[in-house]
C-alpha cells in the first residue's frame, strides 16, 4: 500500500498541467519510443508515433486497405517495375517542396537501415522527373506496396541520424525529451486537410496504475494497452470508455543460436514449447491477450488454419529432456523489457521450473534490451513481433532468415541459421499467384514450428482506454494517429 501511494503522488506530480480543451490531446505510451530517426528502428511503438510526423508512398486505411499517400498513382508494367506519380504541391514542413529526388533518397537510406527488410526486393530507383519515379525489383515483388507503408520520406540530404525531424505529415515535431514527453504541432498546410487536434503530447509511462490513474483524473484523453486489472474502473467511470482490437503481434520467446548450450537442441525447444500453457499464462497475468501456436496471428497471411499443438503436455515435455540429456534440468537468464517482465515474467518461470529449468529473469528498459538484441547478447529473451503488413514475410524476412549483406534477418537477434528456409523465404518473395504464395508460407510456418527458434506465447489484444470527449477508432495495425481523432460535441 505504501508504494502505491508513492506511486499515485508520482503521478500527481507528473501530470499536474492544464488541459486545454478542444485542442491538445494527452496520449500516454505504455514505453518509450526507440528513436526519432526513421530508419534506426523498426519499432511498433516508434511507427506509431512517427507516422503522425512522416508520410510514405501508399500508406494502409485502419481496416489495413491499401491507399495513397504521397503517390497518387501507381502502376506495374512488369513483373519488376512500379511506377509512381506524386501528389503535386506537397511541403514538407520546413517549406521545401516534395520531389521525386526526396523519394529515391529516402529509399536508398532506408535500404542500408533497419527498416531494409521491406526492401530487400528493391534494385533500384530511377527519377523520371519531378514527380514520376520508378522502382526496379530484382525479382517480381507482389507485395512491395505493403512494404513501402513502413518507409517514411524525407527531405534529400536530411541529417544521419535524424534528431529534429522533418516530415510531410498532418503533425510538425516540435519537442522531444528522452525518457520525457514528445510534443507535436497540428500542420496547417497538411496535403490531407486541417487536422481537428493542434497539439498533441505524447509520454511514456510504463505502469499500467499510473496509465490509468492519469485517464480517469483527466489529465490524459488516451492510454494504449490497458491491464485487464484496471477494466472494471474503466468500464464504470461515465467519462472514460474501453475500446479494444485483436492485434497483429505475437510474443515470443527467442534463443540465441551463437551459444552451444541447452538451447541450442531441437529437443530442449521442444520441450519448452510443449511445457508452456499461454492459456494460464494470460490468466495468471491478467494480459488482455489469447493463446496461440503459431509464430503470426489468424489475420495474417501465412497462418495455419487447422495447426494445434494441445499444449501443455508436459509428460511428452518431460521425456523430449531427458533424450536431450538434460532431464535433470538446468538454468537460464530469459531476459525481456521491464514490462514485460511486471507482465509474464514470473508466470513463465513458473511454468517452465516443471521441467526441472531454473529461470532467472533479467528485466531491462526496452532501449537497453534493443540494444542487447541488436548486439546479439540476449542468450534466451522475449520479444514482440507485429506483422504490420498483413503478412508473415515480415517475420520470415526479418527475424527468420540468416542475417547477410542485404536485407535478411536485421532483427533475427539468435542468429539462427536454416539454408532451406532462407530458401523458401526468398522464394516466396517473388511468387504473384496468391494461393500458391500462402502454401509457400505455410510451409515456412510448419518447418519453423518443427525447430523452434522461437517459441509463440500469446496474441496481445490491443486496448485502449479513451475520454469521452474524444472521438477515436483503433485500428487493424495498432497505429494512433491524431489526424483521426477530433473532440466531440
Amino acid at each position: 500500500m505504501k508504494k502505491l501511494i508513492i506511486a499515485l503522488m508520482a503521478a500527481s506530480l507528473l501530470w499536474c498541467r492544464p488541459i486545454k480543451n478542444g485542442s491538445v490531446v494527452y496520449l500516454a505510451m505504455e514505453d518509450d519510443i526507440m528513436t526519432l530517426d526513421p530508419y534506426r528502428h523498426d519499432d511498433s511503438i516508434t511507427h506509431s508515433v512517427l507516422s503522425n510526423i512522416f508520410d510514405a508512398l501508399v500508406a494502409f486505411d485502419p481496416e489495413m486497405r491499401i491507399v495513397p499517400g504521397l503517390a497518387i498513382s501507381w502502376e506495374n508494367p512488369d513483373d519488376q517495375t512500379w511506377k509512381f506519380q506524386l501528389r503535386p504541391g506537397v511541403k514538407f514542413h520546413d517549406g521545401r517542396n516534395l520531389t521525386s529526388r526526396d523519394v529515391k533518397y529516402s529509399l536508398e537510406r532506408a535500404i542500408k537501415g533497419k527498416v531494409g527488410h521491406y526492401l530487400s526486393s528493391v534494385s533500384r530507383i530511377n527519377i523520371i522527373d519531378d514527380l514520376n519515379l520508378e522502382i526496379i525489383t530484382a525479382k517480381p515483388a507482389p507485395l512491395l506496396l505493403n512494404k513501402l507503408c513502413f518507409i517514411a520520406v524525407i527531405p534529400e540530404n536530411s541529417p544521419d541520424p535524424i534528431v529534429r525531424p522533418v516530415g510531410t505529415g498532418a503533425y510538425r515535431f516540435v519537442s522531444y525529451l528522452v525518457k520525457g514527453k514528445m510534443v507535436l504541432s497540428a500542420n496547417m498546410d497538411f496535403w490531407g486537410g486541417k487536422p481537428k487536434i493542434k497539439e498533441a503530447v505524447i509520454e511514456a509511462i510504463p505502469e499500467d496504475s499510473l496509465r490509468c490513474q492519469a485517464l480517469l483524473e483527466g489529465k490524459v484523453q488516451i492510454i494504449r494497452d490497458v491491464g485487464s486489472g484496471y477494466l472494471t474502473a474503466l468500464k464504470n467511470s461515465r467519462e472514460v470508455q474501453y475500446l479494444s482490437r485483436p492485434g497483429l503481434g505475437v510474443s515470443l520467446l527467442g534463443i540465441n543460436f551463437k551459444t552451444t548450450g541447452p538451447l541450442s537442441r531441437r529437443k530442449v525447444r521442444q520441450a519448452l514449447y510443449l511445457a508452456l500453457d499461454p492459456a494460464l499464462l494470460i490468466s495468471q497475468s491478467q494480459a488482455e491477450a489469447g493463446p496461440t501456436d503459431q509464430l503470426v496471428t489468424p489475420f495474417i497471411v501465412g497462418y495455419l488454419p487447422n495447426f494445434s499443438s494441445h499444449r501443455p503436455q508436459l509428460g511428452k515435455a518431460l521425456k523430449l529432456l531427458r533424450e536431450s540429456g538434460y532431464g535433470q534440468g538446468f538454468t537460464v537468464d530469459l531476459e525481456m523489457s521491464k514490462t514485460a517482465a511486471l507482465l509474464s515474467g514470473q508466470q513463465i518461470a513458473r511454468q517452465l521450473a516443471q521441467l526441472g529449468i531454473k529461470v532467472n529473469i533479467k528485466a531491462f528498459d526496452w532501449q537497453e534490451l534493443s540494444n542487447r538484441l541488436d548486439n546479439r547478447k540476449s542468450p534466451f529473451f522475449q520479444v514482440g513481433w507485429s506483422n504490420s503488413s498483413g503478412d508473415a514475410s515480415d517475420f520470415y524476412e526479418a527475424c527468420l532468415h540468416t542475417k547477410n549483406k542485404g536485407n535478411y534477418g536485421n532483427a533475427n537477434y539468435g542468429v539462427y541459421s536454416d539454408p532451406e528456409l532462407d530458401r523458401l523465404i526468398e522464394r516466396s518473395q517473388s511468387i504473384i499467384d496468391s494461393k500458391n504464395r500462402v502454401t509457400v508460407l505455410q510451409q515456412i510456418m510448419r518447418q519453423a514450428l518443427a525447430d523452434l527458434p522461437y517459441i509463440p506465447l500469446y496474441i496481445r489484444t490491443r486496448t485502449y482506454g479513451v475520454s469521452r470527449r474524444i472521438t477515436f477508432n483503433p485500428r487493424q495495425d495498432g497505429r494512433i494517429k491524431f489526424f483521426d481523432m477530433g473532440f466531440s460535441q
